[in-house]
């Protein structure tokens, strides 16, 4: 992945249950995520997003992807 795209991209981490093995979607771009995980969440997956160039972590209301206030879990760090 190019460095340009890299600082794009958000890591999405998804699963259907905390003890199901989860799987890691790439979106480039912020709307892209937004709309990928809004789509997941109504399909009832559980979805985490990350911004891996900042370590940022983005969690879903009403409807819009929004920085959460504690940062990035340990899980993710």
């Amino acid at each position: 992945m190019e460095p340009s795209s890299f600082s794009e991209s958000f890591a999405l981490y998804l699963w259907r249950s905390p003890q199901a093995p989860g799987t890691l979607y790439l979106a480039k771009g912020f709307s892209a995520a937004e709309v990928l995980c809004r789509s997941l969440v109504e399909d009832g997956y559980i979805v985490k997003v990350v911004h891996p160039a900042t370590d940022t972590e983005y969690e879903l209301q009403n409807g819009a992807l929004r920085p959460t206030s504690q940062g990035l879990s340990p899980a993710f760090a």
